[in-house]
């Protein structure tokens, strides 16, 4: 009885360490982000919240680009298109403290180039579309580094301090050559970047200091940066 006892505790024992295995192996393939979710049936809600506010943020970015395409029914450069989006941004920062689009800009030899944006208008003039950028390039066409439109924005992602924001940087920046917004787009946020590895990628707080920005401003925009990495 003793012994048969003592076999039935062995096998149990076996039984919970095979399956305690295959539970830490399941356990240790899940992104270590998503591990501190203690019960796995909340990763794909989590999941499937990222996806659609990125894809928000994605509809977002192509309203506020064909917003602007509104001004230029015979096309824009990539330089002013460019430029007009990035005072635009630093507007809606010195103004509201919080950005007007989630895209984030890095520092190229021709100025500041907001990355998604500048991405999917490369991949529409070569007319080879990759990944998910085919709904963003809805009738946009580019060629030798302009951009053409006849498509309306969705001003339900457009909010009245954007389209101020919008409308001041489109109404400052549409009739100045591409040369003389390099000079001023480029060399105020220079400043700003690190000497680091990825100094080509400016912060939320690089273009609110280049644009002035009061201590009192910088901080609260940093403590909602704070928030929001937080919680993303």
């Amino acid at each position: 009885m003793v012994a048969l006892c003592s076999n039935i505790c062995i096998t149990k024992h076996l039984i919970w360490k095979e399956k305690r295995e295959e539970i830490i192996k399941g356990w240790q393939s899940i992104p270590m982000n998503y591990r501190l979710n203690r019960n796995i049936s909340y990763i794909l809600p989590i999941i499937d919240l990222i996806k659609m506010k990125e894809k928000i943020q994605i509809a977002k970015m192509r309203a506020v680009l064909l917003y602007i395409m509104q001004s230029f029914p015979h096309g824009v450069e990539f330089i002013k298109l460019f430029k007009i989006l990035y005072f635009a941004q630093q507007d809606h920062l010195l103004k509201y403290g919080k950005v007007l689009i989630e895209d984030s800009f890095k520092a190229l030899k021709h100025g500041p180039v907001p990355t998604y944006i500048y991405k999917t208008l490369q991949i529409a003039e070569r007319m080879q579309l990759e990944g998910n950028f085919d709904e963003f390039l809805i009738n946009i066409k580019v060629h030798d580094k302009k951009v053409y439109t006849s498509a309306t924005p969705n001003m339900d992602y457009i909010s009245g301090s954007n389209r101020r924001c919008l409308d001041d940087a489109i109404a400052q920046y549409k009739d100045i050559t591409s040369d003389m917004l390099h000079d001023s787009a480029w060399e105020e946020v220079m400043t700003y970047i690190p000497d680091a590895p990825q100094k080509n990628c400016i912060t939320i707080i690089d273009i609110a200091r280049a644009g002035k920005a009061t201590k009192e401003m910088v901080d609260y925009i940093r403590e909602k940066q704070i928030v929001k990495n937080a919680l993303s």
